[in-house]
């Protein structure tokens, strides 16, 4: 008698079911509405997003915007106009946790007032090692007139890594979430379309990272020969390519600042690394930015941090409006002092 009854409900349950997840999903319009990733085959970058996708995510920051005809977070459409300066990173250029006229690229170009175009191909995931695996591609995708600029969180990278990039091989951390797992899944299926069933993924997604975090094992012993040796090598390749295309290329690093006990801040960098990252840049005349400086000037003056927001935790995580604003306003500055002649 009772397994006659729970039978005769399970229509009941499912459709309950179905209006929950429904109801749910309204909040998502503004708290995670946003399209999957799709892969890319030799392409400028390893993925893009849902063309003319709308987004909205609150989940770190709060960010909104629309992507442009190639599904990359730009206000403008890309219709083979003239790119001045090229624009590559990660999420942290991706800007998905800001307004979408508050990103770096678009800051520069209200900046530069239409002199130079920036067009930016910012895609999450994308750290140093897949920008520089990509690089040839997308200077010859966009032929850049004037600069190419990659951004990078860090300068500490394992020697297999490094020679991975020497050898044109795409290193193995291309995001999963993009190639294979629960996001592939869903973005096959009609399911992508709920918004709430996309949120659950990536909750899912970020508690697995968290998880593993710290377990694919750590750098090599620094020896500073043998890494100034290779990442040398990995910026002649860079720079080779710039110089076959007729641009130029600049490398900028953002560290994140660490709050100390007494209200003082510092940022989380090993000089050892980023003093041979800096030589290689040197060595083969590309112009290196380390955004440390203005950040701390910012901090002690402002105390004002690049990094982190309200509703997740201060000094971490991405870059929010005023990392933007301090970057933006730093490569404007340090750009036309290059087109004045002088040096960086």
């Amino acid at each position: 008698m009772t397994l006659t009854i729970a039978v005769k409900n399970v229509p009941k349950i499912i459709i309950a079911g179905i209006i929950a997840v429904l109801i749910l999903s309204i909040p998502c319009l503004v708290y995670y509405n946003f399209s999957i990733g799709i892969p890319t085959k030799e392409g400028p970058t390893d993925s893009v997003y849902e063309k003319h996708s709308y987004y909205s995510r609150a989940v770190e920051g709060f960010g909104y915007g629309r992507m442009n005809n190639e599904g990359f977070n730009n206000i403008d459409d890309y219709n083979e106009q003239p790119v001045d300066i090229l624009l590559i990173g990660s999420s942290q250029m991706e800007g998905f946790q800001v307004p979408q006229d508050k990103t770096t690229a678009s800051l520069l170009n209200k900046l530069f007032s239409g002199k130079e175009y920036v067009y930016n191909i910012g895609i999450g995931g994308h750290n140093f090692s897949i920008v520089a695996s990509n690089f040839e591609t997308a200077i010859k995708r966009y032929a850049p007139k004037k600069y190419v600029i990659i951004e990078t969180g860090s300068i500490q990278f394992s020697m297999q890594t490094l020679v991975d990039i020497i050898k044109y091989k795409i290193p193995e951390n291309i995001p999963e979430s993009n190639m294979r797992g629960p996001r592939a899944f869903l973005r096959t299926t009609f399911l992508k379309n709920i918004l709430y069933v996309r949120l659950f993924v990536y909750q899912v997604r970020k508690f697995r990272d968290k998880a593993t975090k710290g377990k694919s094992g750590g750098l090599d012993e620094f020896n500073k020969d043998d890494y100034l040796e290779k990442i040398n090598m990995v910026m002649q390749r860079l720079n080779q390519t710039t110089i076959e295309n007729n641009t130029r290329l600049i490398i900028f690093y953002h560290p994140h600042l660490t709050l100390n006990k007494d209200g003082s801040a510092s940022a989380n960098t090993n000089d050892e690394y980023l003093d041979a990252f800096k030589a290689a840049c040197i060595n083969n005349d590309i112009y290196f930015i380390d955004m440390t400086d203005v950040f701390m000037q910012e901090y002690q003056t402002n105390h004002i941090l690049p990094h982190g927001f309200a509703n997740t935790a201060v000094g971490a995580g991405h870059l929010n409006k005023n990392g933007h604003r301090i970057i933006a306003n730093e490569l404007f500055r340090r750009i036309n002092e290059i087109e004045k002649g002088g040096s960086l």
